[in-house]
Order: C-alpha cells, then structure tokens, then sequence
C-alpha cells in the first residue's frame, strides 16, 4: 500500500531528531475505532508500524513522525503543532496529511487478508543494511518434515515451548516487528497455536509456512487464526487433484494466503492460476523444480505480474536436512537488503536455515551481542 502525500522538507533549525526506540498504543477502551499501534523508530530517523499485529508498515521519516506524536497521545492540532517545528510547511498541508495518514490507519485496522508488509509514506524508499534490527526473523521450529517427524536426534536439539517465548520476547524488545514459524513442517510442533497465542500478545505480526493438509480442516486452522495467525504460505502441488481439494476452506478464512506452487518447463499455469485467484489467492510464490524450470518460473511470473497477479518471493524455503541439493528460488536474495534472518530449532541466529556459519545462540547470549556480529560481517 503506498501512500501518495506531500513530500515534506524539514527546516534547517537544531530540532532534536526522533529517540530510537520501541513505542506502543492502545486506542481508549471507549473509542469507536479499536486499534494497536507498535513503533520502530531507526537512528536515522524511518521507522516500522505495525498495526493490530497483523500488518508491518514501512515509515519515512515525516510518517514515522506522525506515528510518534499519535503514539505519545497527541490529537491531530497537537501533531501539526510538533511539525511545524521541524518541516517547512503551512498548517494546512500537514493537517491534511496528518488525516490522511490517521484515515489510512483506520482502514488498516478494518480491512481483511492484509498483505504481512506495505510502504506507507510520503516517497518510495529501501531500509539500508546498517538497521538496529532485521524487519523480520524466520523462526525454524524443527528440522522435522513429516517423513522425519519421529526423528528422535532432530527432537533432542529442538527448543521447548517456554524457550521460544523467551526468544520471541527477546525479539520482541530489539524492536523486530515479523516472524514467521516454518521447518521442516511446523505443525510437527503440538505447541504452535500456543506459540502463535504469544506473538499475539506480544503485539507481533505472524506468519506460517506449511504443506500440512490439516490446513484445510477449519478445526485445525480456525485456532491458529483466532490465536493471531496473520499470513499463510501454502505449500502445494497443482498437479495434484487431491492437494487443491479442500483448498477452499483456507481461502475462506479471514487470513492473506500465498499459494507456494513447483513449476516444470512443460507446463503452462496461466489458466490455473486465474482459477486460484478467483477462490480468493492472495499471492503466489513459484519454486523452480529444477534448474532447466527456473527461466520458464522467471518468464512466468513477469507475464502474469504484468496483468496483476501478485507474487511473494521472500517466505522462506522449507529445510529438508537430508536433502543433498538446496531447493531452487526465483527470488535473488542479492537484491534485497538485509533485513531477514533465521532461528534455527536450537536458538542459533543464522542467515539461512540450516546454515552452520551462525552468529550466536539467542538463548544464551543477548540480542545486541548477536547483532553487533552481524552488523560487522561476522560469525561466534
């Protein structure tokens, strides 16, 4: 979602930057207008929204300002009386854009399957790597898939349920607004609802990725959803006749769902892809089945991108241990800025999962040890 204000241009006055930090709201218990406001406010002066847990905003500096100030419980005369401090501005512009931002906040909060990530603010822009912390941190539960989920030697080094709340707090604190819970097979873990119940109250934005046919039972996903599931990424194949049976009762749900599709040269997807869309797809994510498909994924995804059908290539992959060669991807990691990284099952801060080259245990040591580590380009 990109909002299009007016740019604004701040005074050359010795006004005291924004202090970085973690800023929370909760509306009155009288408002009409029920919402949760979490804000990241970076050293350089952008910052992170996440609204009702479920949506991660991308802020510029003058929109992280009007966050701040509505944060601080400041009414919408009282936000332009900060700004004009600091932005070379009349009074009735930013009162405009100071509503405008408010509005779009009130629609974030009412509408239904939101995207996990959106840009709101006054231009266009891409976080740097040097960030006080990752935008998102992809949580590997186990190692396990379900051909492994007895797997005695991968359960011994998985971590208990009370330690992923104490790593999830520790998150939570550096100011890390996204996680998402994937394996290996995250529904291996009996205590996920419970693990997606903490996020929620953490005031997190939660994310799963899963081929778990149970998925498609409303006795098994309804939980997960009530409990503070925001975003599905679903494994499927679309060869299958059985895995798209049932696939209606998760697209029904109140939950933005990517479709996670294998793509082979020899195949051509147009029309079942707008068969998905019509049962209420949100977004797809192609992986290539091999090396001779990853062109023809490329080429696909450009053509229908172009008419409108939205794709997400950043989930992670699904870890197969024993697997003897990594999945392939569209999605080029090189061009993305670092903003995301790994919990293996143990606590280890990695880049990838399964990744030995690791930063550190986020369970034995604190979050700014294991980030100074990666912020100078190396590994404990």
């Amino acid at each position: 979602m990109a909002a299009k204000q007016t740019k604004l241009r701040e005074k050359e006055t010795d006004v005291e930057p924004l202090t970085p930090g973690l800023y929370s709201y909760h509306t009155a218990p009288d408002s009409p207008d029920q919402f949760r406001l979490h804000l990241r406010v970076e050293p350089d002066g952008e910052g992170i929204l996440v609204v009702n847990a479920s949506i991660a905003l991308h802020l510029n500096r003058s929109a992280t300002e009007f966050a701040y100030y509505l944060i601080q419980g400041k009414d919408n005369i009282q936000i332009v009386d900060a700004l004009s401090e600091r932005y070379d501005v009349t009074r009735e512009v930013l009162m405009r854009d100071v509503q405008f931002f408010i509005d779009q906040i009130l629609f974030l909060s009412r509408k239904k399957d939101l995207s996990p990530s959106a840009t709101i603010g006054f231009e266009s822009h891409v976080f740097e790597k040097n960030l006080s912390a990752p935008l998102r941190i992809d949580c590997c539960l186990t190692y396990r898939g379900f051909n492994e989920k007895d797997d005695a030697s991968l359960i011994a080094n998985e971590l208990t349920t009370e330690d992923w709340k104490t790593l999830l707090t520790r998150l939570y604190n550096a100011g890390i607004p996204h996680v998402i819970f994937f394996g290996g097979e995250p529904t291996l873990r009996a205590d996920l609802t419970e693990l997606m119940a903490f996020t929620e109250q953490l005031g997190l934005v939660s994310g799963l990725v899963s081929s778990d046919p149970k998925l498609k039972d409303p006795a098994y996903l309804l939980p997960l959803i009530e409990a503070g599931l925001d975003h599905l990424t679903f494994c499927l194949d679309p060869s299958s006749s059985e895995d798209l049976q049932g696939l209606s009762n998760i697209l029904d749900q109140d939950l933005f769902t990517c479709l996670r599709m294998p793509v082979h040269t020899d195949r051509d997807y147009h029309d079942l892809i707008h068969q998905l869309l019509d049962l209420g797809v949100n977004a797809f994510n192609f992986i290539p089945e091999d090396e001779y498909s990853h062109a023809h994924a490329g080429k696909l995804q450009r053509e229908l991108a172009e008419s409108g059908v939205a794709f997400v290539d950043d989930m992670p992959l699904t870890y197969h241990p024993h697997a003897p060669e990594p999945l392939f991807s569209v999605w080029d990691p090189d061009s993305q800025p670092a903003q995301h990284f790994v919990i293996q099952p143990d606590g280890s801060l990695t880049n990838h999962a399964g990744n030995q080259n690791n930063y550190g245990n986020l369970l034995r040591e604190d979050w700014s040890t294991l980030w100074s580590r990666v912020m100078a380009g190396g590994a404990a």
